[in-house]
């Protein structure tokens, strides 16, 4: 005796295509949080130069691309239910294609964050480095625009 609150109504919504949205939506807060955080803990760490902000940065931008694949792969499968992600063109206004760009774009700064641990130390790069997230961040402030457009939030 659950009652429509219990076990078997918990069942019964996750076994229907229909709740796929709502699941989507609880994954897709995350990435946009902590990749925006680790750019601003970037640019903080290049003004004052505390290696805390450096670590912390690198850091939360591991996490945001970790929560980023679970965005995507929900984003992904509820698509299966709308058919969003291959027939909108051009792409620069496809948000499934505009935040897989995105998250190629911290990959790549995350890689070269990685690969050189200096790059907010030197002169020039840590200008490069920057901009890029800036930009990307942008880009993914942009494509949760179009996912909340699409979602018939705005």
């Amino acid at each position: 005796a659950l009652g429509s609150y219990g076990l078997s109504a918990f069942v019964r919504a996750f076994s229907s295509k229909n709740t796929m949205p709502e699941i989507h939506y609880l994954f897709i807060h995350f990435p946009i949080a902590l990749f925006s955080s680790a750019i601003f803990l970037d640019i903080l760490y290049v003004l004052t130069r505390k290696n805390d902000l450096d670590q912390t940065g690198c850091w939360v931008m591991l996490l945001g691309l970790v929560s980023a694949a679970g965005s995507i792969a929900t984003g992904i499968w509820q698509d299966s239910l709308v058919g969003h992600l291959g027939s909108v063109l051009p792409l620069w206004i496809n948000h499934g294609w505009v935040q897989i760009f995105s998250c190629l774009i911290f990959l790549c700064l995350f890689v070269w964050r990685i690969k050189n641990p200096d790059t907010l130390s030197h002169p020039n790069q840590k200008w490069v480095y920057t901009f890029i997230g800036g930009l990307a961040v942008t880009i993914l402030f942009y494509g949760g625009h179009l996912g909340a457009k699409l979602a018939g939030r705005i």
